[in-house]
């Protein structure tokens, strides 16, 4: 808890409290989740993705082994989004942050923010064992049984739309590939993205 209260940020959605926790392995040892994201891979030609002339990054938050969720949902993405960017900072990368957390094990959630020229895409989303996966985009709320990710196409007028699919986006070096050559292929998501108003 001491080392939260002094890494606390207020670039993300909604700031992160310290708060104290019960030990992990009080109710059943942690096995691991995190964030796989292209935010600053995205810098580097080959992992640069685009969409006819739309270029987008994505996010995901994931679990691991936890004995507490079914086995189809174990060492798996629970979330993923992607969105359109129209800008960069001096690095390349693309604007926004993210980043997971573990401290209401079992339950898991995770947080991003990507930013555009004249916008935000915030991003909070969560998994429990009992009772599901859900996501707040922009707070447009999404049930993630009906679909684990979300696309974003910020608009040229200030609203944006959304597109909610299903897909089983594998973890780490693997969701990029997933992505480039499975999602951005399909002809709704194609459509979706280079639709007339999109940034």
């Amino acid at each position: 808890m001491k080392k939260d209260i002094k890494e606390i940020e207020e670039r993300f959605p909604m700031r992160s409290g310290a708060f104290p926790v019960p030990h992990y392995n009080n109710l059943g040892s942690y096995k691991g989740g995190g964030n796989t994201t292209n935010q600053m891979a995205r810098s580097v030609p080959q992992y640069k993705l685009m969409v006819d002339d739309k270029e987008v990054v994505f996010c995901s938050f994931h679990i691991g082994d936890s004995p507490f969720y079914e086995e189809s949902k174990r060492n798996a993405n629970f979330f993923t989004i992607i969105t359109v960017i129209d800008t960069v900072d001096e690095k390349g990368f693309a604007l926004g942050a993210n980043n997971f957390l573990s401290r209401n094990h079992p339950d898991y959630g995770g947080q991003g923010s990507f930013l555009t020229k004249n916008d935000k895409v915030d991003f909070v989303a969560f998994t429990t064992p009992d009772k599901g996966s859900f996501a707040i985009v922009n707070m447009r709320l999404f049930h993630l049984e009906y679909g684990n990710i979300i696309l974003v196409a910020p608009q040229k007028d200030g609203s944006f739309r959304s597109l909610q699919i299903q897909g089983s986006v594998p973890l780490e070096e693997a969701s990029f590939e997933y992505i480039k050559s499975e999602i951005l292929k399909r002809e709704e998501v194609i459509e979706f993205f280079t639709a007339e108003g999109v940034i």
